[in-house]
């Protein structure tokens, strides 16, 4: 029986230096990720309402037009691997920064958005490798379809991103 007490007492406070520690800080301040979205089109802003409902703080939202120059996107992505876009990329397709800095975008992003939800397992389907083309590019024609109707074919900060 001493046997028994002795092992988990010498195992414990061994677990508890290097596990919980990291367990603590993580809990602490967890990165998430961050999606960039377009509040002046209403269907993302249907979407995005939705999403904020199921993910909460699990998943930063930003609108791009709140962002005041591209320098506040890099701000807000620092720890990201790859140069961050500008305001008029993010405006075409839907991006996705991972808390571990890589980027997502177009329906990669979108699913990875839903990640966690119920509507995030079905949207896994889209991912499959025989449906993920067919998926891809139905997504790249519904983006251009909206930024044009939305922006016409060129983008103009002062004119589609006014400041509020």
């Amino acid at each position: 029986m001493s046997n028994t007490k002795d092992q988990p007492a010498t195992a414990s406070p061994s677990r508890t230096e290097t596990v919980w520690p990291q367990t603590s800080l993580s809990n602490e301040s967890a990165p998430v990720d961050t999606l960039f979205f377009d509040g002046q089109c209403p269907l993302c802003a249907g979407e995005i309402a939705q999403l904020r409902k199921v993910r909460g703080a699990a998943l930063r939202i930003v609108d791009i037009h709140g962002l005041q120059q591209s320098t506040e996107t890099s701000q807000s992505c620092e720890e990201s691997l790859a140069p961050a876009p500008d305001k008029d990329q993010l405006l075409r397709v839907l991006h996705l920064r991972r808390a571990d800095g890589t980027w997502l975008t177009s329906a990669d992003a979108n699913v990875a958005a839903w990640e966690g939800t119920r509507h995030g397992q079905a949207l896994k389907v889209l991912r499959w490798p025989l449906i993920r083309p067919v998926a891809d590019v139905i997504y790249a024609l519904w983006a251009r379809w909206r930024y044009r109707r939305l922006y016409g074919r060129q983008f103009s900060e002062n004119l589609h991103a006014p400041e509020r």
